[in-house]
C-alpha cells in the first residue's frame, strides 16, 4: 500500500515537472512574442511621428502660400 502511494506521488511530482518544463517553454515565447510586438509598435510610433512631422511641414507650407496669394489680392 504504501509503495502504491508513492508511486502515485512520483507519478504526479513527474507530471508536475513536465507541466513546468512545457510552461517555461511557452512563457519563453509569449516573452519573445511581445519583444516582438514592442519592436513593431515602437517602429510604428516612429513612423506615425515622422508623418505627423511632415503633415505639419505641409501645413506651415500651405499657409504660407495662401498667406501670399491673399497679400496678392488684397488692395
Amino acid at each position: 500500500m504504501e509503495v502504491s502511494g508513492f508511486n502515485r506521488l512520483e507519478q504526479k511530482l513527474e507530471e508536475l515537472l513536465d507541466r513546468l518544463v512545457s510552461l517555461k517553454s511557452e512563457n519563453s515565447s509569449l516573452r519573445e512574442a511581445l519583444a516582438q510586438k514592442e519592436r513593431e509598435l515602437a517602429e510604428l510610433n516612429q513612423r506615425a511621428a515622422a508623418m505627423e512631422a511632415e503633415r505639419n511641414q505641409v501645413r506651415q507650407r500651405i499657409e504660407s502660400l495662401v498667406e501670399k496669394l491673399e497679400t496678392a489680392i488684397a488692395p
